[in-house]
């Protein structure tokens, strides 16, 4: 994080139990994907070696290599994630007169903001925590930092504040999308703000940054469904995504 070019108007600190237990819980599913890929991997050699188990046997294994494969991936994506939000002695969020800026990411300034939408995806995980298997495998997603909050910050230059980024981890999360007429890509920021926040403040956060992008004249909006947001981000974010109001 660099020091804020303008008067601070808000600042988040971090939850410091989520602070703490969050990485701490991503680790663990990093681990425990490395070792269910390497039991998947055994399974299959040792079953083609022995000739014991039918082919469905092994496809069942590799279907469970497979599995262990995706839990490994999305936690180090999480994990890259929350770098954005996290940082030794830095406060998760600042606000300021000129721009935004996240423990992980310098100040964006208001102008290079091309929107702010939220993912409100509380109520859709509140149903899934009530349904067997599925709501325990969820509730230890959110302890590791799947937050149900998701902030995210289109910004009009996504390779310059790649390279603005001191952090390399936090950086690769600043998703790339097409190329713009001015010649810049369109990057976007993923803030899982209830990942590392304390649920009252990462409300407060999002709807400080709404307010803002709505006085600024700065698309914004709050979606409580994935479908309809990756709709209105999309034509925002790359120039060839199909949009209704360009056809």
């Amino acid at each position: 994080m660099s020091a804020p070019a303008g008067p601070v108007r808000f600042v988040a600190q971090p939850d410091p139990v989520k602070a703490v237990s969050v990485p701490r819980w991503n680790r663990r599913f990093i681990v425990t994907g490395w070792v269910l890929i390497g039991l998947a991997a055994a399974g299959v050699v040792a079953l083609a070696l022995t000739g014991f188990g039918s082919w469905f046997t092994i496809g069942l294994v590799v279907v469970f290599g497979l599995a262990a494969c995706g839990l490994l991936v999305t936690s180090l994506l999480r994990g890259r994630m929350l770098r954005l939000l996290l940082a030794p002695g830095a406060p998760v969020l600042v606000v300021t007169d000129t721009g935004v800026s996240t423990a992980g990411l310098p100040e964006i300034p208001w102008s290079e903001l091309a929107f702010v939408g939220v993912l409100n995806d509380r109520p859709r995980t509140a149903r899934l925590r009530s349904v067997p298997i599925f709501g325990q495998a969820g509730g230890l997603a959110l302890k590791a930092g799947n937050g149900t909050l998701l902030c995210e910050l289109g910004v009009r230059d996504g390779e310059a504040l790649r390279a603005r980024t001191s952090d390399r981890g936090a950086a690769s999360r600043i998703g790339l999308y097409g190329r713009w007429p001015d010649g810049a890509r369109r990057g976007l920021v993923p803030l899982l703000m209830d990942a590392v926040l304390a649920d009252d403040v990462a409300a407060t956060a999002v709807q400080l940054l709404l307010s803002e992008a709505s006085a600024r004249g700065i698309p914004h909006a709050l979606f409580e469904q994935a479908l309809p947001f990756t709709a209105w981000k999309g034509p925002l974010l790359d120039p060839a995504w199909p949009s209704a109001e360009r056809d």
